[in-house]
């Protein structure tokens, strides 16, 4: 059976995960069970069926279809080895791994639903306290095909570094302008942070608005990932207009 279409992020999605987020046990997730897979899980995979086309063509290689373990972050702890886990993360994250590869070590787009807002972007990937990764190295060997990236999307200016949306709200931090500055970023976590009190995540448009951030920073996945760096960013620019109509147009 297919997901129903996204229409909004609704009131309750956020209510749910600070709900959670305050109380959380497996008797009061039962309790309110119904609300999370009306108002969370089923709001988060007609999110992520309704992007699935625009990755698809981006990159045949992603995963798409909206499975929980994979492109939907299962809401329970695994509490076999870290017994003082509490029982549920009150978040949930939609991903487009690459098919077969772990989609928490490895580079990706994203977007991370918590009780304040949502964040929409790239992810690096990976747990680990150097810094430096695939993507910091994919810009390093390549700073002028990413400075034209920069400078032809616009990057600095519309989008930010992002902090925290965990446990913590999100903060913004700007972005630079030349490309050498990217090697040394803190986190690499880049898109846009929306509170919860936005309007526009209550709006079906607000999928438009998520299709325009992704297709932005899906460069930083080929930066991060691609072994032919030069013709997947033609790829990328020859067919960017095309991806870029509304989805709600050709969806309806």
């Amino acid at each position: 059976m297919g997901c129903a279409r996204f229409e909004r992020f609704p009131a309750g999605t956020f209510e749910f995960l600070s709900g959670l987020s305050e109380n959380n046990s497996r008797e009061w997730f039962e309790e309110h069970r119904r609300q999370y897979e009306t108002d969370v899980l089923s709001v988060v995979k007609a999110f992520v069926a309704d992007l699935g086309p625009i990755m698809r063509m981006l990159n045949q290689d992603l995963e798409t279809e909206p499975r929980v373990g994979r492109t939907v972050s299962r809401i329970n702890n695994d509490l076999r080895f870290h017994k003082n886990r509490p029982p549920y993360r009150p978040f949930i994250y939609a991903s487009f791994p690459r098919r077969g590869r772990k989609w928490t070590s490895e580079a990706m787009l994203y977007a991370g639903v918590y009780r304040h807002g949502v964040s929409i972007g790239f992810y690096p990937g990976g747990y680990r306290e150097l810094q430096r990764g695939a993507v910091q190295e994919g810009i390093r060997k390549n700073l002028r095909q990413f400075q034209r990236y920069l400078d032809e999307r616009a990057i600095a200016e519309s989008y930010w570094e992002l902090a925290g949306g965990e446990g913590v709200e999100v903060t913004k931090w700007p972005l630079p302008k030349v490309a050498r500055r990217w090697v040394n970023l803190d986190s690499f976590t880049v898109g846009e942070y929306f509170p919860a009190s936005d309007p526009s995540l209550a709006r079906r448009s607000f999928l438009n608005r998520a299709q325009r951030i992704l297709l932005d920073l899906y460069p930083l996945w080929l930066f991060a990932t691609s072994d032919d760096l030069k013709n997947d960013l033609n790829l990328y620019r020859d067919n960017s207009r095309l991806l870029a109509r509304p989805l709600t147009k050709v969806a309806g």
